[in-house]
């Protein structure tokens, strides 16, 4: 095969055997045009390889990128979440992942299932030209800043009898050598919490008829608000008050469920919770509880923050309203962190949109 990869002679100049390589600190990194941080890509212990894109002629392209980066990643330094576990967490299910992963939904699937950082690229052009010719991207970006780690790009000249395939998978390799050379440093971090991926996939799978009535009250018009009377009594009298305040009463953290918001404001369009969550606060005296705002985010990270704090507040004043001593409550926003679901669908954004209670000091 003859290939050309541009601005990254470094990677074949080196001409390593094996996947595999190790690379000298005072190596020169990729030319102009690339990225390469070596410092922060040796940070990265807990990896998401996101399957590339394919927007070539050559079905098999993508998936024969993916795997080759996947099989070069050294165990022993790098722990990588397995693409067969990405793709389960949203099987038969409205979020069902498409076949190749777009940059901003690898970094967000990252943060779901707790990765330092997100690996993804894509494979463009045709193979079936007179002169084919194939572009191999390769990304590397951290979690939460979304910064470029890593960042090259080659060209792949096909010669007569080569297979796509083949000449993708080397090209892939070549491009991702300087990276994966720098890649993790051996440590005793644990990676991919299971229950996290439990939480993720338990919201995957919501049942059909909360997504339709979820829905319905989206379409209905608000309700009458009257002002609401606290409750009668102070002790749990549904199982899940008992649980809402046997949790914070522990120090742990409640998701209010039968709470949303019409859509990205801060206004009721569902608060039947908020009665329960009420309960349980008032059945533990003297404990103080935060609670904290959630959106799924957009670019305007200053918007998000205002708008989950605004969501915090109103749920703190109907609390106040529904008896719970003001000296017991704080509120706070966290913008779009921590994601339950990822933001490509409307579902995913509307999931994210939500309160959760903490017991604080």
């Amino acid at each position: 095969m003859r290939h050309i990869v541009t601005a990254s002679l470094l990677a074949v100049a080196l001409g390593c055997a094996g996947d595999r390589m190790e690379l000298a600190p005072s190596e020169t990194p990729p030319g102009p045009g690339s990225v390469l941080r070596a410092a922060e890509l040796a940070r990265v212990r807990c990896l998401l390889v996101a399957p590339f894109e394919n927007g070539s002629d050559a079905p098999q392209a993508a998936e024969a990128a993916t795997t080759a980066l996947l099989s070069a990643v050294d165990p022993a330094r790098t722990r990588v979440f397995p693409v067969s576990d990405l793709r389960a967490l949203f099987k038969d299910t409205p979020l069902e992942l498409p076949q190749g992963i777009p940059p901003s939904l690898a970094l967000e699937l990252a943060e779901l299932v707790g990765a330092d950082a997100a690996l993804w690229g894509s494979v463009e052009g045709r193979s079936r030209d007179a002169a084919p010719e194939l572009l191999v991207t390769v990304r590397m970006g951290f979690v939460g800043d979304r910064r470029l780690l890593y960042a090259e790009t080659g060209l792949v000249r096909l010669g007569p009898g080569d297979r796509p395939e083949a000449a993708v998978r080397r090209a892939a390799l070549d491009l991702a050598r300087p990276m994966l050379a720098r890649l993790g440093d051996p440590g005793r971090k644990r990676c991919f919490d299971s229950e996290r991926s439990r939480t993720v996939r338990r919201f995957a799978v919501a049942e059909e008829d909360a997504s339709r009535a979820a829905v319905a009250a989206v379409r209905a018009p608000p309700p009458a608000r009257t002002q609401p009377a606290a409750p009668a009594r102070t002790e749990p009298r549904t199982p899940r008050q008992a649980e809402w305040a046997k949790r914070l009463g522990e120090g742990g953290r409640v998701l209010v469920e039968e709470l949303s918001f019409a859509g990205r404001s801060a206004a009721f369009q569902r608060d039947g919770g908020l009665a329960d969550l009420a309960a349980a606060v008032l059945s533990r005296p003297g404990l103080g509880v935060r609670v904290e705002g959630f959106v799924d985010a957009t670019n305007d990270r200053s918007g998000d923050q205002k708008l989950s704090t605004a969501m915090a507040q109103a749920v703190g004043k109907r609390l106040v309203e529904l008896g719970v001593p003001k000296q017991q409550l704080t509120w706070a926003g966290r913008g779009g962190e921590s994601p339950v679901l990822p933001n490509f669908t409307a579902r995913g954004r509307a999931v994210n949109r939500r309160i959760e209670v903490v017991a604080s000091p």
